[in-house]
């Protein structure tokens, strides 16, 4: 008999603080739970972004740094919380808080870990192309270099993580 590989050893969820996204990280901790992977959350502070709106003249120098110190603090709430959301299943939850480039700093952890699955949520809604050029979620899509997950239908998934007996233990076994 022939044993393979954990085709899901290693699995990286992309958080940006929306609802598809914490949904993601359920889903994610479900399969981490199932197949025993080790698993990474990156929450990316989008400096590029906010270089661009002090650029613009939208932003001072000092909002600017006010703004990203709140985008930081956000990031680590978000990313705690989905340690928290591990920890109620016994899945630990190693936590990324990069700055740059989203889709650039997301693909350079694909390959810094050599993850064998990206998950992210569902990507917001494309208006136009040019709305499809700057939505991060799909530009993450696109550039990465493992399978790539996008996580939908919120009961099927909350069904899923909560079938998983706090602690990480099966039902039933």
């Amino acid at each position: 008999m022939t044993v393979t590989a954990n085709p899901f050893g290693k699995i990286l969820i992309y958080i940006d603080g929306s609802e598809s996204s914490i949904l993601a990280a359920k889903f994610a901790i479900a399969l981490s739970a199932k197949h025993h992977s080790l698993l990474k959350a990156i929450y990316v502070v989008n400096d590029n972004l906010l270089t661009e709106l002090l650029k613009a003249r939208i932003f001072v120098q000092m909002e600017k740094m006010d703004y990203e110190r709140d985008l930081e603090e956000d990031g680590k709430r978000y990313l705690n919380y989905v340690v928290k959301l591990g920890e109620k299943k016994g899945v630990k939850v190693e936590t990324l808080l990069r700055k740059g480039i989203v889709h650039d700093i997301v693909g350079e952890e694909i390959a810094h870990c050599g993850c064998d699955l990206l998950i992210q949520g569902e990507l917001g809604e494309v208006l136009s192309l040019r709305d499809a050029h700057y939505e991060e979620g799909e530009r993450i899509l696109r550039r990465a270099t493992c399978p790539v997950l996008v996580v939908r239908d919120k009961q099927k998934v909350e069904k899923l993580y909560d079938s998983i007996e706090d602690g990480g233990g099966r039902p039933g076994g």
